[in-house]
């Protein structure tokens, strides 16, 4: 009990100093890397916030010169090293120079190659620097090292489609379909891609659809929830669409997106003065704030496409929030 307590404590102690201490204390070999790795970043991170950021770095650098000229390292000190590389590069890439963070990103990724995160950082720092090849290889890289990480799989599938690279998009996809059966936002964009070339494939759509439709409601996400209601509209499921979202609005009544979706489906089953109504819930339950409202006609535009939202764009003239 005593050594839990002297333990606390001592992390404790370590959020009080500051930075130059905790990085002297690790390149003196005072205290572990990872003991203080938390409070270095956060203390990193406030530095550069104050604009403190060419000694921060000169801080880091210490313990750079410890692990690098450290004999026989073994794969503690080489990940400890490759953390401190990438927190290097997060400081150039959070001031904007993302060359420089570029060259940070390749030193952590060369003295720990089994490390994915270096490799999702320096996607980062190529896509602001519109260099989409060498991203689509950092992301490819990333996800063979850490093939768990969806967000990487769809940002990847975004970066194939933009270099109309269809196949591969399709193939990443169906991958990510493969680990996770359940996963709704690859199933919704395989379809879309599938509907492009419908003459070409022999893909049954309607199967496809099915199977997004069958995964289990529980825990959906606003987005999840958007897709589904989409695909039941494509189907003609109407009743089915609308007794998906009632059961949703049954515990949520204050969300916006809800509303949205049902005066959607109201319009579709051409129940006019209900569509009205609704959509009078949705800009309500958007506290009538034209900017609110715009974003989640945004949000509900990038399911449905541009033209999806005209009807409500009327409304927002009648009540004169646009």
């Amino acid at each position: 009990m005593n050594k839990t307590l002297d333990k606390t404590k001592k992390y404790k102690n370590y959020a009080e100093l500051p930075l130059e201490k905790l990085c002297d204390m690790v390149a003196n070999m005072d205290v572990a890397y990872e003991d203080v790795a938390c409070f270095i970043e956060s203390k990193v991170y406030s530095h550069c916030l104050n604009g403190n950021y060419k000694n921060t770095i000169n801080q880091l650098k210490k313990m750079v010169a410890l692990f690098e000229t450290m004999e026989n390292k073994n794969e503690e000190n080489c990940r400890d090293l490759a953390d401190i590389y990438l927190l290097i590069g997060e400081v150039y890439q959070f001031l904007g120079y993302f060359k420089e963070s570029i060259e940070w990103f390749k030193k952590a990724a060369i003295i720990d190659d089994l490390y994915s995160m270096p490799y999702h950082a320096l996607s980062v720092s190529y896509l602001e620097l519109g260099d989409i090849k060498n991203a689509i290889k950092s992301l490819e890289q990333e996800i063979q090292l850490e093939p768990g990480n969806y967000f990487s799989y769809f940002k990847l599938a975004e970066l194939y489609e933009k270099t109309k690279d269809i196949k591969k998009e399709n193939e990443l996809l169906k991958t990510l379909i493969e680990r996770n059966p359940q996963n709704i936002q690859a199933l919704h964009k395989l379809i879309l891609n599938y509907e492009k070339k419908k003459s070409k494939s022999n893909i049954d759509l309607s199967l496809l659809r099915k199977r997004l439709l069958n995964i289990s409601n529980k825990n959906l996400n606003e987005l999840e929830i958007m897709i589904k209601v989409y695909h039941y509209c494509e189907e003609n499921k109407l009743e089915e669409a609308y007794s998906f979202i009632n059961s949703f609005l049954a515990e949520n009544l204050s969300n916006p997106t809800l509303h949205l979706l049902k005066a959607y489906i109201l319009g579709k089953m051409h129940r006019i003065s209900s569509k009205r109504a609704e959509l009078m819930e949705f800009i309500k339950t958007c506290y009538n704030k034209t900017e609110y409202i715009k974003s989640k006609l945004n949000e509900f535009e990038q399911i449905f496409g541009k033209n999806s939202s005209s009807h409500i764009e009327k409304i927002l003239l009648f009540t004169n929030l646009k």
